[in-house]
């Protein structure tokens, strides 16, 4: 790809090649209007980057109104830069024919803006895509531009066919692209409704439908039924390249901050010292664990786990040394309990073990194997021991009354001399 950049000033010619450079583009610099027409007449160019102040006369808005006007530049972007402020004229700099409109003043900025441009213009999009087309020319075309602009394209020529692949993948697509009238019995249409059964959310996968007919009828009930865009037939390479880029931004702009979403939710669930869910996540994660014990009348069992005289270990030993216990301590609850038991870091040494489908007697069990290591082994060279408090829910149990009960039984186990598991009432008690 190749840009002309129009600029009087030496160093500002520096710093705008040095943009298009890094993007692999080759520059040819103009000082002022006449020269840059010289070199539009001689060379074709992908972009036009233009001054708004230039020297000789023209500024970088009557440049625009030139290349609009000329046959073989009128579809080339031009790219405004302006040291001030022009707000006033901005309509008048779209109206000649001025793409978009950067501040130079600010390098990084413009870098990005200079960067979103040119991916724009190379059309690049990594997208896997769903394509259905039975004419031969149409696919072959389209698929020849989509693999051009970086896109993975999986072809096939029937509705049906296509239908059942994607019930076995449908998640390995980010666009699906369908003529409205294909052959066999199902038709674009049914496709649609189809895919929207599965994915009834456009963001998460969008659908361009392509026909021959430009019926605004038609049109309608497509967007009414699930469909995000329709292109009419014959197909412009630009249109589709545009249209193409849109959907697939969409998608993958929905995708990112639905990740950023799903991250912030996991932060604000997790502790951040022990990987362990955190006080605040119990809220969220108890209720289908009391429904579940309900419904199928299994027991439910709350243990609440306490590292003693933990505030000798940070006073002797540093916070930091403390951390490295508790960070460790929680390694060893987790390998202790089973995947769909319900670890937290209730706060600071205390700890709580939510157990499905287990009695008193299996928590207890469980809570002494750990007890019993902990006391026998070594954590971050330390010695230390823990007591725990254990409970077994009733039908009518919430996580309130389990705790105070677990958190009661654990009060006796300190109280009793630590280094032990009490249940709640207070009748076992294993030392």
């Amino acid at each position: 790809m190749k840009v002309l950049v129009v600029e009087s000033s030496r160093f500002h010619q520096i710093m705008i090649s040095q943009i298009f450079n890094n993007e692999g583009l080759v520059v040819r610099i103009a000082n002022h209007c006449d020269e840059a027409i010289e070199i539009l007449e001689s060379e074709t160019m992908d972009f036009v980057c233009t001054a708004y102040q230039l020297p000789c006369g023209l500024d970088g808005i009557k440049l625009a109104q030139l290349i609009r006007t000329t046959p073989k530049t009128k579809d080339t972007p031009v790219i405004l830069l302006t040291s001030n402020d022009i707000d006033s004229s901005f309509d008048y700099a779209y109206n000649s024919g001025v793409t978009e409109i950067y501040n130079r003043c600010d390098i990084n900025e413009l870098s990005k803006h200079l960067t979103a441009s040119i991916k724009n213009k190379r059309n690049e999009i990594n997208a896997r895509v769903l394509f259905i087309e039975d004419s031969k020319t149409v696919a072959t075309m389209m698929i020849r531009q989509m693999e051009s602009m970086k896109m993975s394209v999986k072809h096939f020529p029937s509705a049906d066919e296509a239908l059942d692949s994607f019930k076995q993948s449908s998640k390995e697509y980010d666009l699906i692209i369908t003529d409205l009238l294909v052959e066999g019995s199902l038709n674009g249409m049914g496709f649609i409704r189809a895919v929207r059964k599965i994915y009834p959310d456009r963001s998460n996968l969008p659908i361009l439908v392509i026909s021959g007919y430009d019926d605004v009828t038609r049109r309608t009930e497509l967007l009414r039924m699930g469909a995000n865009d329709y292109i009419v037939k014959p197909i412009l390479k630009e249109e589709l390249a545009a249209r193409l880029s849109n959907l697939v931004t969409t998608k993958q702009l929905f995708d990112q901050v639905k990740m950023q979403q799903e991250q912030l939710f996991q932060l604000a669930m997790t502790d951040q010292l022990t990987g362990l869910y955190n006080r605040h996540s119990l809220a969220h994660l108890l209720p289908k664990y009391f429904s579940q014990s309900t419904r199928h009348s299994q027991p439910l069992s709350l243990l609440v786990l306490d590292i003693d005289h933990f505030k000798h270990v940070n006073d002797t030993y540093g916070h930091t040394k403390g951390d490295d216990v508790l960070s460790k301590f929680a390694q060893l609850v987790t390998a202790n309990f089973r995947s769909e038991d319900l670890v937290a870091r209730y706060g600071g040494e205390e700890f709580v073990v939510i157990m499905a489908n287990s009695t008193v007697d299996d928590a207890i069990e469980k809570a002494e194997i750990l007890r019993k290591y902990v006391a026998n082994h070594l954590i971050e060279g330390l010695k230390v021991t823990i007591s725990i408090g254990v409970t077994c829910a009733d039908n009518q149990a919430d996580f309130d009354s389990m705790f105070n009960q677990a958190d009661e039984a654990l009060y006796h186990a300190k109280e009793n001399g630590r280094n032990q598991t009490i249940s709640y009432p207070m009748d076992v008690v294993t030392v």
